[in-house]
């Protein structure tokens, strides 16, 4: 059953060897009529047929279709520029 926070509905998946943590993912979801947004924690990624520690955050967020690829790009560069380094500053800890 996912849990709650705010208006995102998230949901915990908790691999254990030998009592320990070995892997898990966390996801936050919300839904709107098209589309839906997602933020995810991954403590493991699959690469040549095997897990392997890789600690990542994934984030999906909708968004306006951008009729003008230039204009994304400057967008773009502008999530970069004001807020990728708190996100970093987060995902470091």
């Amino acid at each position: 059953m996912p849990k709650v926070h705010q208006d995102w509905q998230y949901i915990m998946r908790i691999q254990r060897q030998e009592g320990k943590v070995a892997q898990y993912t966390i996801a936050f979801y919300r839904q709107s009529k098209e589309w839906y947004d997602e933020i995810r924690y991954d403590s493991h990624e699959r690469k040549h047929g095997k897990q392997i520690s890789a600690p990542h955050l994934h984030m999906k967020i909708r968004s306006a279709f951008k009729g003008d690829p230039e204009r994304a790009v400057e967008e773009i560069k502008g999530i970069i520029d004001n807020y990728l380094g708190n996100i970093e500053g987060i995902a470091k800890r």
